[in-house]
């Protein structure tokens, strides 16, 4: 049994919803490294009625999501009753309480206030600003309350102590090579043909439409790799979107700009929303490019995903992304200049048939590893309950 389960503990995580983004992919790989480490691990996650999106070898709970307002303050505190209706009743003595989001740390207190509850971690991904005034009281709570802050880079450390006053400790991603390192052929062809896609080269982006992902600036430089490079036959996957926040107004405003595009840009993108993870490698594996020049971002865990599976990355050259990444491995460019953007991908592009970029690239994702950040978690938990000081 691996140092890590002597003694075992009891972690139970919670998050906001049950489809993939990024603080959701985290939790399932997290609480899946703990599990194999031998500890009693459980994932508490918000569900409306489409199941979990992939197998899981902790413990699962599915808490119902039902029907909500489409005002998103009122939306979210009707899911934090959800979460306290379904936990009240439990007698689960977990030895850690582990929340993703604000949502979920804000209903544990809530819980808190109802019964005793064990010590409450609470991972921040990256501080939103919200423009109502009810969720970015519910964000401070969410930071301010909970008994240990971890922050997943050197940014978002940096924001929890400029906008809290917080000291938080950094516990980095990880991400499994095995698993995205290698896909049979027949299931990238099978994926491209339900895709829709035609031969050429393939530009691909995780996240859905968001400001803070830099979509229409990616919109602006995708139309000039079209218009400048018209043999390369460019062709635009934007996959994901899954999101309790409203985009709509930035998503209204990406469509717009699409429509003056014209026809032949619009028909070279595809937005397949949320792929179900069996595919996801195969996703990877069909694009020439993978892009996330983002204006904000926790980490990134798509980028190091795409870099197991060997296609090159164009990413801002800003943190969290100069944390972890330089131009040995990743192509980096100014998220605020569309122009940058796509001189960075016809770059990268030009980099498939050099295997030094992607041989470093490979070699710099396999140095970040779930196994590694359960270990610091678990040190982090042992520390929280004894009474210690956690540092940095």
């Amino acid at each position: 049994m691996s140092p890590l389960a002597t003694p075992p503990l009891s972690i139970a995580f919670y998050t906001y919803a049950s489809q993939p983004r990024g603080s959701v992919v985290h939790t399932a790989s997290l609480a899946e490294a703990l599990h194999d480490a031998g500890h009693d691990v459980h994932v508490y996650a918000l569900d409306k009625g489409m199941g979990f999106y992939r197998p899981l070898r902790a413990h699962l709970h599915l808490i119902p999501a039902g029907a909500a307002p489409s005002e998103v303050a009122a939306l979210v505190d009707q899911r934090r009753r959800e979460f306290v209706d379904y936990l009240l009743p439990l007698a689960a003595p977990h030895d850690v309480h582990h929340a993703q989001d604000c949502l979920a740390a804000s209903a544990l207190l809530d819980l808190r206030a109802l019964r005793p509850v064990a010590p409450i971690v609470r991972t921040v991904h990256h501080i939103e600003v919200f423009a109502d005034p009810y969720l970015a009281l519910c964000q401070a709570r969410s930071i301010l309350e909970a008994d240990a802050c971890l922050a997943v880079s050197e940014a978002t450390r940096a924001e929890l102590q400029a906008a809290f006053r917080v000291e938080s400790f950094r516990i980095l991603n990880g991400v499994e090579i095995e698993r995205f390192a290698g896909v049979r052929p027949e299931r990238v062809r099978a994926l491209r043909e339900r895709l829709g896609l035609r031969a050429g080269a393939v530009l691909l982006s995780v996240g859905g439409v968001e400001e803070r992902k830099n979509s229409l600036a990616c919109l602006a430089a995708f139309e000039a790799l079209r218009r400048e490079q018209p043999e390369a036959g460019w062709q635009w996957v934007i996959a994901g979107g899954a999101s309790i926040l409203d985009h709509a107004p930035y998503r209204a405003r990406f469509e717009e700009a699409l429509t003056a595009c014209g026809p032949a840009v619009r028909a070279a993108i595809h937005r397949p929303g949320v792929v179900a993870e069996e595919d996801m490698p195969a996703l990877y594996h069909m694009a020439d490019v993978f892009c996330l020049p983002s204006l904000h971002e926790g980490w990134g865990l798509t980028v190091l995903e795409a870099m197991a599976a060997g296609v090159p990355v164009v990413v801002s050259r800003r943190p969290p992304f100069t944390e972890y990444l330089d131009e040995s491995c990743a192509i980096l460019v100014d998220p605020s200049r569309p122009v940058a953007i796509a001189a960075g991908i016809a770059y990268a592009c030009r980099q498939m048939s050099h295997a030094g970029l992607i041989q470093r690239a490979r070699e710099r994702a396999a140095m970040f590893g779930w196994r590694q950040s359960a270990e610091r978690h678990v040190d982090v938990y042992r520390r929280l309950l004894v009474g210690a000081h956690l540092g940095a």
